[in-house]
This record gives C-alpha cells, structure tokens and sequence, in this order.
C-alpha cells in the first residue's frame, strides 16, 4: 500500500548507508524479510517509548513527543548533519556552548512541529517543568541539564547499545535475504 507519504530513499542516500555496502539488491532483500525487520525495528521503537517513559515518570507519549522535539530543536543549530564531536562537545560529551548554545523554542512552533494543540503542547511542558527536565527562559523553553547528567546519560548509553544491536540483528537479516536471493532460493 502507497500514499503520498510515503518514503524512499534516493539511492545517492543509501550509498552513504555503510550497513548496506555488502548488499547486492536491498529492496529484494529487504522484501524477502520484511516481517522480521519490521518486527525488529518496532520492537525496539516500542521498547524505547516504554523506557523513556519511566525515566520521565509520564503516562502519555504526547508529553514524550514534545519533549523529544524540544530537545532536538534546542541543539539542531549546533549539530548539522555530518558533526564532529570535536566541533561542538567537550572532552565529556556535553555541549561546548553550555545551556547558552541552546535555542529556545516557542510553545507555537512546538504545535507546529508535532501536530498538537497549542493547549496541550502547554500542559506538556508544564508536566516536564514540574519534573525538572525543561524551563523557561524568554519567549521559549529549553532542556534542562538539571536531569540530562544524572538522568539521560546512562539510559542514553543503553539506548545505544540496544539500537546497534538491532541494527546488527537487521543488517544479518537482510544479508541472509540477499544471500539467499542471489541463490535463487
């Protein structure tokens, strides 16, 4: 099934893709296993929503949604595509700007990003400002380092590990499936 939105990567992008360089036909792959990549890839989309949401202590993933696009908003203009730690980090992975270098983001353009109500893109931020993980500063809100040391860097580490395993697990997959299509099986 199509529709407008659907998405495919052009294949200048996917020479960029390293996981694929041993693969001979990725879309034949990737068809010979979808079910077992799909599985894997929302298993672990799940199993980080769930996560994160016990580390923020928060019952609906609206409240996850805004806060992962705040933070994200907050360092986009530090970090383009293609960044050297080197140019934006200290020796300790932290922002070598501090909270300064964040941006802060308005509540109208965190309704827009999402989708959400400009009402509960408000209520959200008020959840995450009571639990610390965001603040106020101007027009805009930030992230909060307050909990990102404390709290973030440790669940951050996990989700790295488990993302590269699944990663791994995926690219077997889909060279098994290229394996055996180039077999003829």
């Amino acid at each position: 099934m199509t529709n407008n939105r659907s998405f495919r990567l052009n294949s200048d992008y996917r020479k960029k893709i390293k996981s694929l360089d041993g693969l001979k036909d990725f879309d034949k792959a990737f068809d010979r296993s979808f079910s077992i990549v799909a599985y894997a890839a929302n298993r672990f989309l799940i199993d980080h929503f769930l996560r994160a949401a016990r580390l923020l202590d928060v019952k609906d993933y609206e409240t996850l949604i805004v806060w992962g696009v705040l933070t994200h908003q907050n360092i986009l203009h530090l970090m383009p595509p293609g960044s050297v730690p080197d140019a934006v980090l200290t020796d300790n992975g932290r922002l070598r700007a501090g909270d300064a270098g964040l941006k802060p983001i308005r509540l109208r353009d965190l309704s827009d990003i999402t989708g959400f109500p400009r009402e509960t893109v408000r209520r959200k931020l008020g959840i995450l400002h009571k639990a610390r993980f965001v603040r106020r500063v101007g027009s805009g809100w930030v992230a909060s380092s307050e909990r990102a040391e404390s709290d973030l860097r440790d669940f951050t580490k996990d989700t790295i590990m488990r993302l590269l395993a699944v990663c791994d697990e995926i690219v077997m997959t889909l060279e098994s499936a290229d394996a055996d299509a180039a077999d003829g099986q």
